[in-house]
């Protein structure tokens, strides 16, 4: 299992854009992927759910990947945050 944390950036917290886009990146690779937040663990590829979990500015995210990909998709979403991709405007 790989994991990643982040601290959400953007004021807007995560947005439906960069939901959007982790669920695109969980639905391409073959790994398990959860999102925990603020004591809850959700199925990354449920946009549903990600949005959900309402991570506002400053929050801590644990991303979590198990399977034959994991590295790949932890490496696509970490990239997704530290390019900026819909949480720095």
């Amino acid at each position: 299992m790989q994991t990643w944390h982040l601290v959400i950036p953007n004021p807007r917290g995560l947005h439906a854009e960069t939901c959007a886009r982790i669920v695109r990146i969980a639905e391409r690779c073959r790994c398990k992927i959860s999102l925990v937040a603020k004591g809850r663990r959700i199925n990354a590829r449920n946009i549903v759910a990600v949005m959900v979990l309402t991570a506002s500015m400053g929050v801590t995210v644990r991303i979590e990947a198990s399977g034959p990909d994991e590295e790949v998709a932890i490496r696509e979403i970490a990239t997704l945050f530290r390019d900026g991709r819909g949480e720095r405007r």
